[in-house]
């Protein structure tokens, strides 16, 4: 839609800086042509988008141009409000900070704006909290999220799902949260594998740093791992 592409336009200008018309089509997949008939609406509606013509030359906004934040479509405002109710934004340690910039969002939408974000969080409510409460308690959460910043290998000690324990020494590649049930993805002796966070019993920062893949897709890689991982439960049912 070319309002979304209008919108975009100025987002890439804002924060990216001078773009030339090659380098926006190429960016919004669509001809020079476009981009210079949008530039043209753009400037119909008061944006004041400069073009410098010749080599080095571009598009770009002035330094302290802000675009209006009515550019948000319904559909966006309405994800956006609905995101803020995922109770894993709580356990990252983000979800009150999301929901401060999301009251400061609201205060600067326009009136109808305001009224759609208010419209659907009245209809919809998403409870975050699982009906099984062993998953609030994740003692070692903060160290997992240290050691996947820092690169640094940890010494766990796992339970598996049969009551087994085993000692593991991983190299963590990420966290993934499904249905509120954290699960650590890293390297062992076994490969990659996903650990439950619920099922470690201790965990120890060991300090030894490990280069992470750059090749390594953290939700291809779960993708896979939820298709093995079902497959197996249909096995053994």
């Amino acid at each position: 839609m070319r309002a979304d592409r209008l919108i975009s336009i100025l987002m890439l200008l804002q924060l990216e800086g001078k773009k030339t018309a090659a380098e926006l089509a190429e960016r919004l997949e669509v001809s020079e042509r476009t981009i210079y008939r949008d530039m043209d609406a753009l400037s119909l509606s008061g944006v004041p988008v400069y073009a410098d013509p010749g080599a080095g030359g571009g598009f770009s906004l002035p330094p302290n141009y802000k675009s209006p934040i009515d550019g948000l479509t319904t559909p966006e405002i309405q994800a956006l409000f609905l995101y803020a109710a995922e109770g894993s934004l709580d356990q990252l340690g983000i979800g009150s900070a999301l929901r401060s910039a999301l009251l400061k969002l609201m205060q600067a939408l326009p009136e109808q704006s305001r009224e759609d974000a208010v419209w659907i969080r009245q209809r919809i409510h998403i409870d975050p909290d699982s009906w099984q409460q062993e998953e609030k308690a994740l003692p070692h959460f903060a160290a997992v999220q240290e050691s996947i910043m820092q690169l640094s290998a940890v010494e766990i000690s796992y339970r598996s799902r049969d009551g087994a324990e085993k000692s593991l020494t991983v190299k963590p590649y990420g966290l993934v949260a499904k249905a509120g049930i954290w699960f650590l993805v890293g390297e062992s002796n076994q490969g990659v594998q996903a650990y439950r966070l619920s099922r470690i019993q201790d965990l120890t920062v060991t300090g030894e740093r490990f280069e992470r893949p750059e090749s390594f897709d953290l939700q291809a890689f779960w993708k896979e791992w939820v298709i093995r991982y079902e497959a197996r439960i249909i096995m053994n049912n």
